[in-house]
């Protein structure tokens, strides 16, 4: 049924049909109620093209996967339990999650000059933001609505944003260690462009100086979400003077690849009781090395938190309002504590 039969069924024009449909005030409330009744029993259903096209919207959201130049691939997955919350959150709204991935920055840079010259999306979600992040600089220049799961410093941080307070992250990683009789701590991190690997060695550092500790460049390392920069990281502290007593990672595949490198290395003075890592990116390491993480990402919440954000901006609220979220601590790793 459609809603000239709907109108026709009610003796009433198409246009008033309408406006009891979408709440419009210039109705009365006996009309509003009768059309939404025989809407309801004769299961009439809007036309999703016709009201997207009145509308000027599209009825989707790009979420843009970090792109794929390494072994990042492997994050998809940690990213597609966040896309079902964010699903989970929009379906009411009729709006529907796109996930689009590229395979290099250059390539990523062109698919969102696509989606705000075509008309794509009716907003943007963008992941694994940057310190100086362009994209964001795009986005808000031409005016198109966006939402970024990660902080930047461009804008001053003034766009809407959620992430996880990922400077308390590595204060607890720190803590954790010191609680191990840790007294050399090594911290192998994000490369210098990501804004959340920059903030996780802040707070691994202030709480290494607070706790009188003197951080060592020599046991600091910029790496990417892969194994091989794991195995990278254990190279350079393996080769300091002094080495490290414990190393503190911020994701899985980073201690995967060190755990890889380590099984050659017999009577190191290292061992898995003298590591740990932040959060898991995959759902390999979380069934394999679950109790070697130290904080547990609620994927729903997120993805809800991101579907909230993406309302407000595509109903044209300009308020700004960023999400800071803390991680529970993994329950296993409690009990080991």
């Amino acid at each position: 049924m459609n809603i000239k039969e709907l109108a026709e069924f009610l003796n009433l024009s198409t246009a008033t049909v309408s406006k009891a449909l979408n709440n419009k005030s210039d109705i009365s409330n006996h009309t509003r109620k009768k059309v939404l009744e025989a809407a309801e029993k004769l299961g009439y259903r809007p036309n999703a093209s016709a009201r997207h096209l009145r509308s000027g919207k599209v009825g989707a959201v790009a979420l843009l996967l970090p792109a794929a130049d390494g072994g990042n691939v492997h994050t998809a997955s940690f990213f597609m339990r966040i896309a079902r919350g964010l699903q989970s959150s929009l379906k009411a709204s009729g709006i529907d999650p796109v996930i689009h991935i590229t395979t290099d920055r250059q390539g990523e840079q062109q698919l969102l000059q696509k989606i705000i010259e075509q008309n794509r999306a009716d907003a943007v979600i963008l992941t694994d933001t940057r310190i100086d992040d362009e994209r964001i600089l795009l986005l808000n220049d031409r005016r198109f609505p966006f939402v970024t799961m990660g902080q930047s410093r461009v804008l001053k941080g003034h766009f809407n944003w959620v992430d996880f307070h990922h400077e308390e992250m590595g204060r607890q990683c720190v803590r954790f260690a010191l609680r191990q009789g840790a007294k050399r701590i090594a911290v192998a991190t994000l490369g210098a462009d990501s804004m959340h690997g920059l903030q996780f060695l802040d707070g691994c550092l202030e709480e290494m100086r607070e706790s009188g500790q003197t951080p060592n460049d020599g046991l600091i390392f910029f790496g990417a979400v892969a194994e091989s920069s794991g195995e990278e990281a254990m190279q350079k502290f393996m080769q300091q003077n002094a080495k490290p007593d414990f190393i503190i990672f911020i994701n899985d595949f980073l201690l995967m690849g060190a755990c890889h490198y380590l099984a050659g290395l017999p009577d190191c003075g290292l061992d898995e009781k003298s590591m740990l890592c932040a959060t898991a990116s995959s759902d390999f390491s979380s069934r394999v090395m679950s109790s070697a993480c130290l904080f547990t990402v609620d994927h729903e919440e997120v993805g809800r938190q991101l579907g909230e954000a993406v309302l407000r901006v595509t109903q044209g609220d300009n308020a700004v309002k960023s999400v800071l979220l803390t991680l529970p601590v993994n329950a296993i790793r409690h009990h080991i504590i």
